[in-house]
């Protein structure tokens, strides 16, 4: 779901914290479908479980660093409709990240505002290694796969 371009390493937003923002904002925006699939790809790319089942209190959890913190909240301005970024959001970004990994996560929310308006839209049935982590590790939140729990037919 990320396009790479060819950079540095020191230039790359690390993937699980791409998976984690793209939960965040796809949690801001409702859409049930991509934070099954963030959750489970944030694990998949080395958060630990205890920082994804924290990661809907971030902002007073321990297990996440300022830096994270300062992306996170700006998922969650972006994220929200109509868009709460503000000055603030992209000062603290900058204290922390490159303009190449400010773009870099601001291209992972704009993929995301695509994902969640189609997924969401599509009604799209939520693959079962997804689901089955989301039911068990943001059950604790109230997750639930919604409408994107049933298989539609095809008729």
């Amino acid at each position: 779901w990320t396009l790479r371009a060819k950079k540095s390493p020191e230039q790359e937003v690390p993937l699980y914290l791409k998976n984690l923002i793209a939960h965040v904002s796809s949690n801001a925006s409702g859409c049930r479908y991509c934070q099954a699939h963030t959750a489970w790809e944030a694990h998949y790319n080395g958060a630990a479980i205890e920082k994804i089942e924290a990661v809907w209190e971030f902002q007073r959890s321990p297990l996440f660093s300022a830096e994270e913190k300062a992306a996170l909240n700006f998922a969650l301005a972006a994220g929200a409709s109509p868009n709460q970024v503000t000055e603030a959001h992209h000062a603290a970004l900058e204290k922390y990240y490159t303009p190449a990994q400010i773009v870099e996560i601001v291209s992972t929310l704009s993929v995301f505002g695509f994902l969640n308006r189609w997924n969401d839209s599509m009604m799209t049935p939520i693959e079962e290694k997804a689901l089955k982590f989301a039911s068990q590790h943001l059950k604790h939140t109230g997750w639930e796969a919604g409408k994107h729990g049933k298989r539609r037919s095809a008729n």
